[in-house]
């Protein structure tokens, strides 16, 4: 099996490059995760109050489920930044798995 090279690039939005073996740039030097980042991720991103309140309709539902049980929610994590993070804010921010009542 011949193991074919290609030119080192490194994305012109980001710093991922060639490195990643599977990685593919546009006409632009534009990486796909870049590309998914401002065409899927982006326009619903929602750092003000319309994401906050996006996100308590989905809190709501979770504590009104999980009413008079040991636990609201399972929260998968890998032990990264992310997932840890994610589950500090649901139940440091979030109430999540407290003694709560909804209304």
């Amino acid at each position: 099996m011949t193991k074919t090279t290609r030119e080192y690039q490194v994305c012109n939005n980001c710093i991922m490059d060639t490195t990643d073996s599977s990685i593919t740039f546009d006409d632009n030097g534009l990486c796909e995760y870049c590309q998914n980042f401002y065409a899927n991720i982006l326009p619903n991103w929602h750092t003000d109050e319309r994401g906050e309140r996006e996100i308590m309709k989905v809190i709501k539902k979770i504590k009104k489920e999980g009413e008079g049980r040991d636990h609201d929610c399972l929260i998968g994590i890998s032990g990264g930044l992310d997932s840890s993070y994610l589950v500090y804010l649901a139940k440091e921010k979030f109430g999540v798995n407290r003694q709560h009542k909804v209304d």
